[in-house]
């Protein structure tokens, strides 16, 4: 009986990560299907191909690269793909290494490679939002950038701050000087998902933070 209930503890454990993990709730790589790489990769393993590489390290547009990734989807047990990623670009480049990467890597290249160590390893996002951040610093102006760092910032929040999830992408929603490089279908499947934190938005929340931050 012991173990039953275990199995069941365990269960509900699985499905609440599930249905409470930003990174791993929105699949809006589905808005971008007649892409050919993308509909195959979502369709495949997983696993970050030489293909994909290319794919990510060309000049196409980067809200396809950021669907791309989307689209390799994530594992419960982890996967590797942000080391692969690193290996590929290194060979590219030589100028790159492990210490330098930060400063030297492109917008586009640190925001590949932090959404990639997110959705690798989505329980510890911490340092993938290290490399977000700083792709906005080097591109403040791309929708596709600062909704995937906000998606990674939103992992972070614990539930008693799933406020935050909701009001942090709400203010992306609304940021008018961001470059509209991003489907709006994309956009709609990512906000069907995070709206559902508004509930969270309370006006004893609100109060609550208020005497936090005084």
């Amino acid at each position: 009986m012991k173990n039953y209930i275990l199995l069941f503890v365990i269960i509900l454990s699985i499905n609440t990560v599930f249905a409470d993990s930003p990174l791993t709730s929105t699949d809006f790589y589905k808005a971008y299907m007649d892409v050919p790489l993308i509909n195959k990769t979502a369709k495949s393993n997983g696993v970050l191909t030489d293909e994909i590489f290319e794919y990510l390290n060309s000049n196409n547009c980067i809200d396809k690269k950021i669907a791309l990734i989307n689209a390799l989807k994530w594992n419960l047990n982890g996967k590797n793909n942000a080391v692969l990623y690193l290996h590929k670009l290194f060979l590219k480049h030589n100028e790159y290494s492990p210490t330098n990467f930060y400063k030297k890597g492109t917008a586009e290249e640190l925001i590949c490679y932090a959404y990639l160590k997110g959705m690798d390893n989505y329980f510890d996002v911490k340092n993938a939002s290290l490399f977000s951040l700083r792709a906005i610093k080097l591109n403040p102006n791309s929708y596709t950038i600062a909704i995937v760092n906000q998606l990674i910032i939103s992992q972070m929040f614990s539930q008693n701050n799933w406020c935050e999830i909701y009001s942090g992408m709400n203010t992306i929603k609304e940021n008018n000087n961001l470059n509209a490089d991003f489907r709006r279908k994309a956009t709609e499947i990512i906000f069907e998902y995070t709206n559902i934190y508004k509930d969270n938005c309370t006006v004893f929340y609100s109060i609550k933070k208020f005497i936090k931050g005084s």
